[in-house]
Formats: C-alpha cells, sequence, structure tokens
C-alpha cells in the first residue's frame, strides 16, 4: 500500500502541510474512518513527531493532546497487521523517546512485535542493519533502560526472535547502548 508521505521542514509551506495533515487526521479520526486515517497517519519518525510530539523550546505539537489518535491506529481492524508493521517500522528507524504519544507508541509497537515476530524478523532483516539497529534502538528507548520490566521486555523479546537470529544480536547491541547510557538519573 502507498502512502502519501509528507515532507517536514520550518518553512510556512511545511507548517501548511503539517496542519492540512493534522486537520484531516483529526476528521478522519472524528468521522471512524480508520484505513484512511492509517494511510494518512506519518510515516517516519520526524512527521509522526512533528504532530504528535512535544518540543522543550516551542511546546505542544498540533496533535499532542489527540493521544487517542495511536491505539486507534494500531487498533484499525481494516488494515493487515503486516501493514501495520511495516508502517510502524518505519516510523520507529531514527525515533527517539519522549513521554506521552511517543511513548505510548513504543508500548503498542512493542506489543505489535511480540505478537508477530516472524513477520517483524522478515521486514527488519529486508533493512541494511543500521535501519533495523535504529528501530530496536528507538522500541526500547526511555528514560531508565535498566527498568526491571523493560529488561524483562528485552529478555522476552530475545527469546522469541530467536537469539541466535540477526535482529536479536541487533537487539542486544542496541539494548546494550541504552543500558549503557544510562546515568540512573533518567538519562
Amino acid at each position: 500500500v502507498k502512502t502519501p508521505t509528507v515532507q517536514v521542514s520550518n518553512t510556512p509551506e511545511a507548517k501548511d502541510s503539517s496542519e492540512q495533515v493534522a486537520t484531516r487526521l483529526t476528521e478522519l479520526y472524528d468521522n471512524k474512518n480508520c484505513k484512511e486515517f492509517f494511510n494518512a497517519f506519518p510515516n517516519t519518525f520526524e512527521e509522526f513527531n512533528q504532530l504528535y510530539g512535544y518540543d522543550d523550546e516551542t511546546g505542544a505539537r498540533r496533535l499532542y493532546s489527540k493521544s487517542e489518535h495511536i491505539p486507534y491506529f494500531f487498533n484499525c481492524s481494516e488494515v493487515s497487521e503486516l501493514e501495520k508493521l511495516n508502517k510502524v517500522i518505519r516510523i520507529g528507524i531514527n525515533g527517539k523517546w519522549d513521554a506521552d504519544s511517543i511513548g505510548w507508541f513504543q508500548d503498542l509497537a512493542y506489543d505489535l512485535i511480540k505478537e508477530r515476530p516472524k513477520e517483524a524478523k522478515e521486514i527488519l532483516d529486508n533493512l541494511p542493519d543500521e535501519k533495523a539497529a535504529s528501530f530496536w534502538f528507538f522500541l526500547f528507548d526511555g528514560p531508565h533502560p535498566n527498568d526491571k520490566q523493560n529488561v524483562r521486555n528485552f529478555q522476552l523479546l530475545q527469546i522469541i526472535l530467536g537469539k541466535g537470529s540477526k535482529q536479536s544480536k541487533l537487539l542486544s547491541e542496541q539494548f546494550q547502548k541504552l543500558r549503557d547510557s544510562d546515568d540512573g538519573h533518567g538519562r
């Protein structure tokens, strides 16, 4: 499924485009049109963050308060799990943890990967290693990488993926990077 892309920059045209996408997503959500909502949903982390993130200098982004969009995206019954996995992985590449919508997206992405490890592995195996590694970094990125639940989630996913698999190794490398960066105070 080909989905439209949104160019994100600080130009007035890009801001208008971002506003248009935000308005469209809100309308599609309000009208309960999940297939079109899914198609209009961002395709990259940059686009996702521009709509749902929070910037310390400029404040909440346009759809920051619309956190209900996140589970709606994941729960759309009109979209196959494979389509969701593809889009979730694309969004996760080069992603970085933040609270609220981004954190919720990570949690639901983890659940989807856990439910569909074979398909996730296949998608990630077809990406360059640096992109797959970037996704794993995003999936476990957060303020407390050494949190017991986070470690349990990592261990479970490692087993589900197969400890000797390429993706399990990439996941382990990225998880170790996150743990090494943990200063015990929210990084």
